[in-house]
């Protein structure tokens, strides 16, 4: 899938699919996004009525795929975290923790609600903080302290803003009824994480 509208109202989710006619701002909204990610998502494409919250929506989204100081691995961990329990996420997410260098058995065990076994230090004070942070019951101060002695400021507000992000991504896929994309259209995102960045852009 491209920055190119789809030909199918209501293909992404819920709600009709944006046209030029209905969204005409859209379409350079589109092209930014992928231009940022080599294509545009189901979800994004569920915002293009709204072309502006969509470009902020996506700009945040873009800062926590390649603007974090977290490694892949532990971003893809969070986000999995997040997502384990939303089918959209999950399939987007967890062919992208394996090429992070997630196994299988981390990825198990995050879908059973709790933290992989083995972990060091760093990957487990993430995952515990990732999983009190999206209970909504606040987190402990063991966990808090575990995260500060692993983590720079910066990267301790990278891990809690990139798991807000996923929760309101999964509120969207969710309350839209935002449609997975089929396995040939999934593999456009695995490819392009695997080209050469500097920064957070692709070098082409």
């Amino acid at each position: 899938m491209s920055a190119t509208w789809s030909a199918t109202p209501g293909r992404a989710c819920r709600l009709p699919d944006p046209t030029p006619e209905t969204a005409p701002d859209t379409a350079a909204v589109f092209a930014k996004v992928a231009a940022s990610r080599g294509w545009v998502s189901n979800l994004l494409t569920s915002l293009g009525h709204a072309p502006d919250a969509l470009a902020r929506f996506s700009a945040l989204g873009h800062y926590g795929r390649y603007g974090t100081e977290l490694s892949e691995r532990q971003r893809e961990l969070v986000i999995c975290i997040v997502g384990r329990n939303i089918t959209y996420a999950w399939a987007h997410h967890a062919p992208l923790a394996l090429d992070s260098g997630v196994t299988e058995a981390e990825l198990a065990a995050i879908k059973t609600g709790r933290t992989p076994e083995g972990l060091n230090a760093a990957d487990q004070a993430l995952c515990d903080f990732v999983f009190a942070f999206t209970s909504f019951s606040g987190v402990p101060e063991p966990v808090w302290h575990a995260v500060s002695a692993s983590f720079t400021t910066r990267q301790a507000t990278d891990i809690a803003m990139l798991a807000a992000y996923y929760l309101a991504a999964g509120s969207l896929i969710m309350g839209l009824g935002v449609q997975v994309e089929p396995p040939e259209i999934l593999a456009i995102e695995r490819d392009w994480q695997k080209r050469p960045r500097e920064g957070d852009q692709v070098v082409r």
